[in-house]
């Protein structure tokens, strides 16, 4: 490990070395005139001379000789090549000197390639490690490893070898490695992957280093895939609460075969209710429910079932029931409203839980739906007027039956005043909340009511919210209290913009001829 590290630190010293080096150079009359548009066409790959690495490493520079080498001779390509020479380490560690590479690469013919000549590869073959760690550097790694000689990825693989560790939990260096597992030979991948093995446990809680074992499940042999499962199986619980061991279990799951499978579901459903309600392991269990086979997401579902109420009302078992209904069968999705039916309105009211209410609506039939209408129609003003409860209402107007609407809109219509009278009376005693949300929540179903209820609802509101409030010392309309809060406000702009013209100018009118309070005594 110590002299894993010393390669590291060597590796990024030789890198700040080069960036230092090539950072304050000043642009050459050739690339300034280029980049002003003063040269034309007639400029080629030839006439570069000593400024082709300069051009190289330049945005547009790099473009046009990029360009020029598409349809580049032989020979001409073959003196670019040899005018880079010398600065293939420094083009490989800038993002426009990776595109000359590139381009570089992909027009040597395989003459060039084999003798190793015309790119000198040999210059890039002495800092694979540096490379590897490199932003650009590691993507030219693998450009070589495509393109070099069975001698030069020797070379190369000598280095990835004995570096694997830090390469394979780096940034960079973990695509250098992910890059062989999937497209090197069999003879290539088989050390490294041995060596994997070794690292398992701490490479599959690693940041980058998972991403390799995902690699190995994905692209490795039946057995590399045996192994992993088999190495692992001690850890599955754990590994599936974690960060990133979590998306590695969901591959094993995915990738893996049934017998290989089949410890990995033991472990999962001894400590589904521990893993449904954490924040990772809830994805693991959704996965199964929605990819595995019906004997493996059975008993699964029947044990959500058994503690249903717990995982309606936690942050993360949640949305493993949301997924029962998304994904599960019909049978599923009714023994859920039918286990929930004495608690809806509670659900409804909580922040959990009234998202899990509001998908029974969407997702369920109609005759699945009707006792939790019920309930809804049945408590209706409490979940207007609450923070949550109001979303659920909002769901109804907006996606119901036209007779669930016609019956919400109804309902508060005749406690529309009511509402807007004793909102003053009723945020001030509420210390903990913010009166500026609690009142969105009350004004959110009058402006559904203005959006989807009929006109003559409409109108019949508009109306009552202009008449003069008999109950109130001042006998002020309704509509003067509610445009003295922000969110009330947005209500009678919406009445504004659905009325019709009588009753937008009666709208006006009212706000016009509103009384001014006197401040001067005080």
């Amino acid at each position: 490990m110590g002299e894993r590290r010393r390669n590291v630190l060597r590796a990024k010293r030789l890198f700040f070395h080069y960036r230092a080096k090539h950072r304050t150079r000043q642009r050459s009359k050739l690339l300034n005139d280029y980049r002003n548009n003063r040269i034309g066409a007639q400029l080629q790959l030839t006439d570069l001379g000593e400024h082709v690495v300069e051009f190289a490493l330049d945005p547009r520079g790099s473009s046009f000789i990029e360009q020029k080498l598409k349809h580049a001779s032989p020979m001409e390509a073959a003196q670019l090549m040899d005018a880079l020479r010398g600065h293939v380490l420094t083009l490989a560690m800038h993002k426009c000197g990776l595109h000359v590479i590139r381009a570089a690469l992909n027009s040597v013919d395989k003459a060039s390639q084999i003798e190793a000549k015309a790119f000198n590869l040999y210059e890039l073959l002495a800092h694979v490690l540096l490379l590897s760690l490199h932003k650009y550097g590691s993507r030219v790694i693998e450009l070589v490893l495509e393109h070099c000689t069975e001698q030069q990825k020797r070379h190369v693989f000598e280095q990835l070898h004995g570096n694997l560790l830090s390469l394979a939990t780096d940034q960079y260096g973990s695509f250098v490695i992910r890059h062989v597992i999937e497209h090197g030979r069999p003879e290539d991948r088989e050390p490294i992957v041995r060596s994997l093995h070794e690292n398992l446990f701490t490479l599959v809680t690693d940041t980058h280093g998972t991403f390799v074992i995902q690699h190995v499940l994905e692209h490795g042999l039946l057995e590399d895939r045996e192994r992993i499962v088999h190495n692992l199986q001690e850890n599955i619980t754990s590994l599936s609460m974690h960060k990133d061991g979590s998306r590695v279990i969901e591959l094993v799951l995915k990738h893996c075969t049934e017998q290989q499978k089949r410890h990995v579901f033991e472990q999962l459903h001894g400590n589904l209710l521990s893993l449904a309600t954490d924040q990772y392991g809830s994805f693991v269990i959704r996965h199964v429910i929605e990819h595995g086979r019906p004997e493996d997401r059975e008993p699964i579902v029947r044990c959500l079932h058994e503690n249903l109420f717990t995982l309606v009302t936690d942050t993360h078992g949640t949305f493993v029931i949301q997924h029962v209904l998304e994904h599960g069968l019909l049978e599923d999705r009714e023994r859920i409203v039918h286990n929930l039916q004495e608690n809806i309105t509670s659900l409804s009211t909580h922040k959990v839980g009234s998202r899990l209410i509001e998908l029974v609506l969407k997702q369920c039939t109609e005759q699945q739906k009707r006792p939790v209408l019920e309930q809804l129609h049945e408590n209706l003003f409490t979940l207007v007027n609450d923070q949550f409860g109001s979303y659920v209402i909002e769901r109804v107007i907006e996606h119901g039956l036209p007779e669930d609407r016609e019956r919400i809109v109804r309902s508060l219509q005749g406690d529309m005043l009511k509402n807007a009278h004793r909102l003053h009376y009723v945020l001030p005693t509420v210390h903990f909340a913010n009166p500026a949300k609690m009142l969105a929540k009350r004004t959110v179903g009058k402006t559904f009511c203005l959006i989807f209820g009929t006109t003559e609802q409409q109108n019949s509101l508009i109306d009552q919210v202009c008449a003069a409030d008999n109950g109130s010392s001042s006998g002020s309309s309704p509509l003067l209290k509610m445009i003295k809060y922000p969110f009330g406000n947005k209500v009678v702009l919406k009445m504004l913009n659905v009325a019709d013209s009588a009753r937008r100018q009666k709208l006006m009118f009212t706000i016009k001829t509103a009384p001014i309070k006197n401040t001067a005594a005080n």
